[in-house]
């Protein structure tokens, strides 16, 4: 039994008592504790509980009963063109191709094709700002879902170590530059490839034109203050700088198709080749932020800046409670140094599923689900996903990302937990351009399709942010 009705609460006030109740609960069961639940105390267990539930399906369905009423509010007014429920030039199941009317324009001069694209990016103008700012707050409510009140009120506060990535969007339309079909883009992470989660939670800025790199000022000598008798001198120390040069790398694939199979086949098959390219540009951008040489054309990934926090497991029979003490050390490095807590944990989805399956001695898994059932569980499951916020430990979220690589140490065969401060991690990126190339094919009647985009990225601000943990106890787990 739910201690009162939901129904005639307005949502702030149901997401006040979601907070009270789970409030409740911790004290019933707090960590530490060891021993049973009364029978009283199980009973209202079960009914917190229950109301726990019952009072998040109530607030997904009026937040969702919210957005609706909003949407038709906004529809209501007049201003700029909108998106309606009516088809997009380009969308699924659409009869005509994007890449192919490209090929038209520029081969052939196609005023249909031409048309098409036009209208397709004035429905991009339009689009693009409003799932954006849909997709923010969905972000929002998932991290309130997960990581509770407290979490919540740190985004009231304008406080929150997730930052959503913005999609792709468009440039100009000169030159046959356009953004993609939306449900591409939108889908492509669904494909047998790599998202890019860690770049996910970092500061994500749009690269400004005319430069090939970033220069950030830096401190690198502070002031001093100290005691002072009187009429005894001040101490001075002049402040000194300096600064990190981040220099703007290029990103680009290609593949060259046969007109033939453009104009014949029964099926979009340059919908299939750009999907696969845009799959493969957001995993190397990751993987590059994460172990980048920052050599050639690489990013400096986090695992060759300078001067960052090391922590070494050996183990010959790793278990979970064995690791959470270079885990702790890890994040204390970190607070130590940063001056400022760890935002989020890296791991291989493989060694978080290792981690799931590590039991006590009762035969009690040492991860519990939240909310929390067990007594003193060692980490906390939010989630099952493939990659992004899956649980947290030691009250730091844990990012699963299987961009980090699986053949370190000396036998190539370790993966790497992190340990990071995130927002202390920045990341430029221009619209992802998508072009068609006749000319240079036209002898054997192909086509190439290219996307390119250009980015920069760098850990270099505080070294002290990032804590990495290697060693002999991170040996892939079998059967993972």
């Amino acid at each position: 039994m739910r201690d009162r009705s939901t129904t005639l609460l307005t949502l702030e006030e149901m997401r006040a008592r979601r907070d009270a109740v789970r409030a409740e609960l911790l004290e019933l069961v707090p960590e530490g504790r060891t021993d049973d639940l009364t029978e009283e105390e199980a009973t209202r267990f079960d009914a917190l509980d229950a109301e726990a539930r019952q009072l998040g399906t109530d607030i997904q369905a009026a937040e969702a009963r919210e957005e609706r009423i909003a949407a038709v509010r906004r529809d209501s007014q007049p201003g700029p063109a909108r998106v309606g429920a009516e088809p997009q030039v380009y969308g699924r199941g659409a009869r005509n191709s994007y890449f192919l009317d490209l090929v038209r324009r520029q081969l052939r001069g196609d005023a249909e094709a031409s048309d098409r694209l036009t209208r397709h990016a004035q429905e991009l103008d339009v689009e693009l700002p409003r799932r954006e700012q849909a997709r923010r707050a969905r972000a929002e409510r998932e991290m309130e879902d997960e990581f509770g009140g407290e979490r919540r009120r740190g985004y009231r506060d304008g406080v929150t170590p997730f930052e959503s990535r913005v999609a792709p969007n468009r440039t100009d339309g000169q030159g046959g530059y356009f953004v993609p079909p939306l449900w591409l883009i939108d889908q492509y992470v669904a494909l047998l490839r790599n998202g890019a989660p860690f770049l996910a939670i970092c500061r994500n800025m749009e690269l400004p034109g005319g430069t090939d790199s970033i220069n950030i000022p830096k401190v690198a000598t502070g002031t001093t203050t100290g005691e002072v008798a009187d009429n005894g001198a001040v101490p001075s120390q002049d402040l000194t700088d300096t600064y990190i040069s981040v220099p703007v790398r290029t990103i680009a694939g290609q593949s060259d198709v046969a007109m033939q199979l453009l104009d014949q086949s029964p099926i979009g098959f340059d919908e299939i080749i750009f999907a696969d390219l845009i799959a493969d540009y957001t995993q190397r951008k990751d993987t590059r932020a994460l172990s980048g040489t920052g050599t050639g054309q690489q990013f400096r990934g986090i695992d060759n800046v300078a001067n960052i926090n090391t922590v070494t497991y050996t183990d010959g029979s790793p278990t979970l409670p064995e690791l959470y003490l270079p885990l702790m050390q890890a994040m204390s490095q970190l607070t130590r140094l940063r001056k400022a807590p760890p935002t989020a944990m890296l791991w291989q989805s493989t060694r978080w599923f290792w981690a799931l399956s590590q039991l006590d001695t009762q035969n009690r898994p040492l991860v519990t689900p939240y909310p929390a059932m067990a007594m003193n569980p060692e980490a906390i499951a939010t989630g099952l996903v493939t990659e992004g916020p899956v649980g947290q430990i030691g009250g730091v979220p844990i990012i699963v990302d299987q961009n980090i690589a699986t053949n370190l140490g000396a036998g190539a065969n370790q993966d790497r937990i992190y340990a990071v401060r995130s927002s202390d991690f920045y990341f430029w990126e221009s619209p992802l351009r998508a072009r068609t190339l006749t000319e240079v094919l036209s002898g054997t009647l192909q086509v190439r399709l290219q996307i390119y985009a250009y980015g920069a990225f760098t850990g270099e601000r505080y070294p002290s942010s990032i804590s990495t943990i290697d060693g002999t106890g991170l040996i892939a787990p079998s059967g993972f």
